[in-house]
């Protein structure tokens, strides 16, 4: 399989190709099987470009929601200024630990990459937005907006998933009778009675069939998003599509490889298919299982429940030094005067004082648990990814994810940058209110705004890129040793 075809060989290849493409355009298998990854992959893009284009509205809207709430607020706090409105204790865009609240928070959004609907990931997990606040990170950055229970057992139906676990099985259902078919016919002995070898004819008989998976595989994608997601073939996007439909190749290699290297051993069609199904199990479904059973042991997962606990606990005792505070009435309602910023200063109510000190105490002593909390989790990503090579599909997944933007290490640079936005949100008004300073609108022009800074290009490349040798070096590994059997492979 790894020597070089000469000419006349180069010739014969060409031929067995047409006629085996003869052969296969008049058995059913080559429609049904075709007909069904055609439907897959046109569900599976459908299925994620719906869902992208979803998730790209509720976050237009978010956006605009907090464009016009922002803009609300400075025309009242102008209208405040000029005694022809009043504010309230809930409404008071002068008050900086009103607007430090969720009254005035806004959210850091994470957009979609250009190829986020060929990989949705776990983005029904992972949130995509959220909403800063002087609250401490833990409160507002606990996934709590998870969409549907369903989606925590299965995921989204989306074309990694189809190429990840049913690409394997229809790659089987065309190659795992490529040799034995021919011998248990009795029609191998006569094609090798003539100048054809056998790594030939193995040749044109896998080109064939990697050509009827791979074309809509990688095809329709391409096409599908240069047309709805415009990630065109220049650029970024575009050098990110080809790194796709090169991992897509080379996921698709292994297998083929696989057949290759069980067709060589010379035994029945129906022990080659039972050889590659339980092949298929043992990587696709028991691999990556028993990698994360072995990364928790060696690196164990943080508890969610654990910080939880810590947070109650702290929140408690902040709130019992502030019960005074938290106790007070609320004696500025209806008194809206009390409220109006005076050379520059402004008055707290009480409650909200005891809101602020309280949420203030809880960030500062939560924080060690979070950072802790964040390391064991980064820790544990990097053992998985280390090991990952154990599996394949572990191994396309995470690439395909990389390159669509909802990966693990693309969120975790979300997260990073929020709680760096969360820094300098408090930065911004937590002095603001120790000193009473009320705000005045040109200062709105300086309350901090997210924006998203993505990924290098070079970093989600070098993962795919990664990926890709990751499985090229097992598929050459697995055709050298099909090259190796073929020698002795007996044609009766």
């Amino acid at each position: 399989m790894t020597l070089p075809i000469d000419p006349p060989q180069g010739r014969r290849l060409l031929s067995v190709m047409r006629q085996e493409w003869r052969l296969m355009l008049a058995e059913r298998t080559l429609w049904a099987v075709g007909a069904l990854f055609l439907l897959l992959v046109a569900y599976a893009l459908g299925n994620g470009l719906l869902q992208t284009a979803s998730r790209d509205r509720a976050q237009a809207a978010v956006a605009l929601a907090d464009h016009d709430a922002r803009a609300a607020q400075r025309v009242l706090l102008e209208n405040i200024l000029a005694g022809t409105a009043q504010p309230t204790p809930f409404e008071n865009p002068a008050d900086p630990s009103r607007m430090a609240s969720g009254y005035g928070g806004h959210h850091a959004i994470l957009p979609t990459a250009p190829l986020g609907p060929v990989a949705l990931g776990q983005s029904d997990l992972f949130p995509s937005q959220f909403k800063v606040t002087g609250q401490s990170r833990v409160v507002f950055m606990n996934p709590s907006d998870i969409e549907s229970p369903w989606h925590l057992l299965s995921g989204h139906f989306d074309l990694a998933f189809v190429i990840v676990y049913l690409l394997p099985l229809l790659i089987f259902a065309l190659g795992y009778n490529l040799l034995s078919a021919e011998r248990e016919n009795g029609t191998l002995r006569l094609l090798l009675s003539q100048p054809l070898r056998l790594r030939t004819l193995l040749a044109g008989k896998l080109t064939v069939r990697a050509a009827v998976l791979l074309a809509p595989a990688v095809l329709l994608p391409v096409a599908v998003l240069l047309v709805a997601r415009q990630a065109g073939l220049a650029g970024s996007p575009g050098a990110t599509l080809w790194w796709w439909a090169l991992l897509v190749g080379a996921y698709a290699l292994f297998w083929f490889a696989l057949v290759v290297a069980v067709n060589a051993f010379g035994a029945s069609s129906a022990t080659n298919a039972m050889v590659l199904v339980i092949a298929w199990v043992l990587l696709v479904l028991v691999a990556p299982v028993l990698l994360n059973l072995a990364v928790t042991q060696a690196s164990p997962a943080p508890s969610r429940t654990e910080l939880a606990t810590r947070q109650r606990i702290v929140t408690a005792e902040a709130m019992k030094r502030h019960a005074d505070l938290m106790s007070t009435d609320y004696q500025h309602v209806g008194r809206g005067a009390i409220l109006v910023p005076r050379d520059g200063k402004i008055e707290i109510a009480g409650r909200l004082l005891g809101n602020y000190l309280i949420e203030k105490e809880v960030d500062e002593a939560i924080r060690p648990e979070l950072d802790r909390f964040d390391a064991q989790q980064a820790g544990q990503q990097a053992l998985l990814g280390r090991f990952s090579a154990v599996s394949p599909a572990a191994v396309a997944y995470e690439g395909m994810t990389a390159l669509a933007g909802t990966g693990t290490r693309r969120q975790a640079r979300f997260e990073a940058q929020t709680v760096a936005y969360h820094e300098a949100w408090k930065d911004f008004f937590f002095p603001r209110i120790d000193a009473r300073d009320a705000l005045s609108p040109s200062d709105f022009d300086r309350i901090p705004a997210f924006a998203w800074q993505e990924e290098p290009a070079s970093l989600v490349r070098g993962q795919a890129a990664l990926a890709v040798l990751q499985l090229l070096v097992p598929s050459l590994l697995l055709f050298g040793l099909a090259a190796w059997r073929l020698r002795r492979f007996s044609v009766a």
